[in-house]
C-alpha cells in the first residue's frame, strides 16, 4: 500500500486544526453562559470585591443569587467540594464583562493546551511525522478526543491543569532525578487550584518518592496560607465541612454523568429517591467496600511493578502513564472532561505501542479502551442505562480507564521480561 504524499498528511493536519478552531474554539469564545465558567467567574469577581465573602460559595442560594446578579440571567451552579482557591484561575480576568473575559480565557486556554500538548512531545521525545514538528501533529490528533472539546465548550478550568500535569510528565521524564522534586511544584498547583492530582500523589508516596510529594505538599500549603491572609482561615473550614459532605453522603454523585468507580458502585448499591431510584439492592456498605478494594488493589499493583526510578526511559514513561490513567477514575467525583486529565496517559501508551510495534492484537485492545474513553455523554445518559444491571453499561470511561491502567501495566511487565534475557547475556558473556 503506498504510503500518503508529505502534502497530504500536511493538509489533513491543517484541517484538523482549522476545524478545531473553528468548530470549537471560537464558538466556545462567544458563549459565557456555560456551567463551569460561570462558577469560576463568579468566584473570581466575588474575591476581587470582597475576598472574605468566599466562605458563603458553599451555600446554594447565596452563591446563586450572585451568579444571577453578575451574568444578568439565570444559570444553575454550584460550587460544592471545589477549594476557594478556584477563584484564582480567572482572577487576572475578573475586571472583564462575562463575554470578555470568556473569550480571553478561552484565548489563554488554547495557549495552555498548547504548551501541555508540547510539554508532552517533548518530555517523550515525539519525532516527526512526515516533516511536521511533533506539536502540531499531536495537537491535531487530540482535536479528536472528546474531553478536550468538552473542555473548551464548558470554559473549565481543566486545560490548565492538563498543562500542570504534562509539566510534572516532562520534569519525570527529562531532568536530572536530583531535580525530580521540582515536579510537586505543578503537582501541588493542581490540588490547590482544582483538589486535583490526588491519587497521582497516593501512587508516588506509596512508590517512596518523598521528594515530590513533600514538594507538593509544600506548594499545596503555601498557597493556603497565602489566600487565607485574604480569605481568612473560615473559607477553608466552611470548604473542609463542604467537601466531606458532598464526597460522603451527597446522593446525585451516583448519577452516570459521573464516570468514577464511586458513582459505578453507588449507582449499584445506593438507593435514593431522587437521583438512583432503582438500583441493583440497597446495599451502601457493599458500594463503599466494593470502591476501597478495588481501588486498594490497583495500588498495591501500581505500586509493586512501577519501574519509575529505573534508569530506562521506557519504564519510567509507562510507569507515569499507568499513574495518570486512574486519576479520574478513582476521584470522588468525575465528569466528561474530567478526562482531559488522563491525556497524557493515554499519549504515553500509544507513543508505547508505536515505537515497539506492539501486536495487532495489543493494539486493538488499546484503540478499544481508547474508545470507551471517548464514549460521548449521550450514550452513558440514555435513560435506557439508568435502571438496574442496566446501569452496568452506562460507565465505559470507568472502563476504558481501568483498562488504559491495565494494558500499560502489561506493558511494563512485558518489557522487563524482554529486557532481562538480554542483562544475562550480557553477563555471561563478561
Amino acid at each position: 500500500m503506498k504510503p500518503p504524499s508529505k502534502a497530504l498528511v500536511w493538509a489533513a493536519c491543517c484541517l484538523a486544526l482549522t476545524m478545531f478552531l473553528f468548530g470549537v474554539i471560537v464558538p466556545a469564545a462567544r458563549n459565557p453562559y456555560t456551567v463551569g465558567f460561570v462558577a469560576l467567574y463568579t468566584e473570581s469577581r466575588i474575591l476581587v470585591e470582597d475576598p472574605r465573602q468566599i466562605r458563603h460559595i458553599y451555600d446554594d442560594v447565596w452563591f446563586q443569587r450572585r451568579v444571577d446578579e453578575i451574568f444578568g440571567r439565570h444559570v444553575e451552579e454550584i460550587t460544592h467540594g471545589q477549594p476557594p482557591t478556584m477563584s484564582l484561575i480567572l482572577l487576572p480576568f475578573a475586571w472583564l464583562t462575562p463575554s470578555g473575559a470568556r473569550a480571553a480565557w478561552i484565548a489563554s486556554s488554547l495557549v495552555l493546551w498548547l504548551a501541555g500538548i508540547a510539554l508532552l512531545a517533548r518530555g517523550l521525545e515525539l519525532p516527526r511525522f512526515y516533516g511536521i514538528p511533533s506539536t502540531l501533529w499531536l495537537a491535531s490528533l487530540t482535536t479528536a478526543y472528546p474531553p478536550v472539546a468538552e473542555t473548551f465548550r464548558q470554559g473549565q478550568g481543566y486545560v490548565l491543569l492538563f498543562s500542570l500535569l504534562s509539566l510534572v510528565v516532562a520534569i519525570l521524564l527529562r531532568s536530572n532525578r536530583r531535580q525530580w522534586w521540582w515536579a510537586g511544584v505543578p503537582l501541588g498547583g493542581m490540588v490547590v487550584l482544582k483538589s486535583a492530582g490526588l491519587w497521582l500523589i497516593l501512587t508516588l508516596a506509596a512508590s517512596r518518592q518523598s521528594r515530590i510529594v513533600l514538594a507538593a505538599v509544600i506548594t499545596a500549603a503555601i498557597g493556603v496560607l497565602a489566600s487565607s491572609a485574604f480569605m481568612g482561615w473560615e473559607t477553608w473550614r466552611s470548604y473542609l465541612n463542604d467537601a466531606f459532605h458532598w464526597v460522603a453522603s451527597e446522593p446525585s454523585n451516583h448519577v452516570t454523568a459521573y464516570q468514577t468507580l464511586n458513582s459505578l458502585t453507588g449507582h449499584l448499591f445506593v438507593y435514593e429517591a431522587t437521583w438512583n431510584p432503582h438500583p441493583i439492592a440497597h446495599l451502601p456498605m457493599l458500594a463503599v467496600g466494593l470502591t476501597l478494594v478495588i481501588e486498594g488493589a490497583v495500588l498495591a499493583l501500581s505500586v509493586r511493578f512501577h519501574r519509575l526510578t529505573e534508569d530506562q526511559f521506557e519504564e519510567r514513561a509507562l510507569t507515569l502513564g499507568m499513574f495518570i490513567s486512574l486519576l479520574v477514575a478513582t476521584a470522588p467525583i468525575g465528569e466528561g472532561y474530567h478526562y482531559m486529565l488522563i491525556l497524557p496517559g493515554i499519549v504515553i501508551a500509544w507513543s508505547r505501542a508505536a515505537r515497539r510495534r506492539t501486536s495487532v492484537m495489543s493494539r486493538a485492545v488499546l484503540a478499544g479502551f481508547t474508545i470507551l474513553i471517548c464514549a460521548p455523554q449521550r450514550y452513558y445518559a440514555s435513560s435506557h442505562l439508568q435502571n438496574g444491571w442496566a446501569a452496568l453499561l452506562a460507565y465505559p470511561r470507568v472502563y476504558g480507564a481501568f483498562g488504559l491502567w491495565g494494558w500499560l501495566l502489561n506493558q511494563l511487565r512485558a518489557y522487563r521480561r524482554s529486557a532481562r534475557p538480554t542483562e544475562q547475556t550480557v553477563i555471561g558473556r563478561e
